[in-house]
């Protein structure tokens, strides 16, 4: 993709950033499943009303990541963004670099 696309790209909905496949194999995968592993334990114990009710609390929880990843994400890109500005500003420091 080149660089002077990217905004079109965006606009068109052909980019998505939090569109990743798991890698088998990693970290991540490997908490997934052991978190799939316990739940699914702490359900057999459960009755149905107790299973609902930890459905919800499971509901619940993968709402607030949800929030927290969107919430860090639109923060680390307008630091981003603020990082391009001042790298683009004037130097303001107090030296000047000497032209030859």
């Amino acid at each position: 993709m080149q660089k002077e696309k990217l905004l079109s790209e965006l606009y068109n909905g052909n980019l998505c950033p939090i569109a990743k496949e798991v890698v088998q194999g990693s970290e991540y995968q490997k908490c997934m499943a052991e978190l799939a592993e316990i739940e699914e334990k702490f359900s057999d114990l459960l009755d149905a009303e107790e299973k609902e009710k930890l459905q919800d609390f499971v509901t619940a929880q993968g709402k607030l990541c949800c929030i927290n990843a969107e919430e860090r994400f639109t923060q680390g890109f307008r630091m981003g963004a603020k990082l391009i500005l001042e790298i683009m500003n004037k130097d303001d420091g107090e030296l000047e670099f000497l032209e030859n």
